[in-house]
C-alpha cells in the first residue's frame, strides 16, 4: 500500500465563480482524479461540500514524492485559497502504533514547569 491522504480545499472566489459561470469547469472531482492518476494514484472517494472546505478527496499515492509532486502541482495554478492534507492509516496500523508506542523504550518526556 502507498500513501493514503485526506485532501480538503476550499477554492478561491473566482475559482468558484468559474465552476457556477462554467459547465466545463463544475466537476472538479473528474479532473482531480485524473490528476490523481497521473501521478500514479489511485482516487477513493471525492465529496462535495458546503462548509469551510468546497471539495474533500480520499486517495492513495504510490509515495510521498508522488504525493507532493501532485500537491506542488495543484498549489502552483492557485485554484485554492487553502487547503489541508492529513495522511491516513488503516485503523488496525493505529491500533499498532499504539502498542509500539506502549512497548518503545525512550527517555521522551513532557517539558515541565
Amino acid at each position: 500500500m502507498g500513501v493514503l491522504v485526506l485532501y480538503m480545499v476550499k477554492y478561491e472566489n473566482d475559482q468558484k465563480t468559474a465552476m457556477v459561470s462554467d459547465e466545463t469547469m463544475r466537476d472538479r472531482a473528474a479532473i482531480h482524479r485524473q490528476a490523481i492518476s497521473d501521478f500514479g494514484g489511485k482516487p477513493i472517494a471525492q465529496y462535495g461540500s458546503y462548509g469551510e472546505y468546497d471539495m474533500v478527496y480520499i486517495y492513495e499515492m504510490p509515495d510521498d514524492a508522488a504525493l507532493a509532486a501532485n500537491l506542488h502541482l495543484t498549489d502552483s495554478y492557485g485554484l485554492a485559497k487553502y487547503s489541508k492534507t492529513v495522511p491516513l492509516m488503516e485503523a488496525n496500523d493505529f491500533v499498532r502504533s499504539l502498542a509500539i508506542a506502549q512497548e518503545t523504550p525512550t527517555n521522551y518526556s513532557p517539558a515541565k514547569p
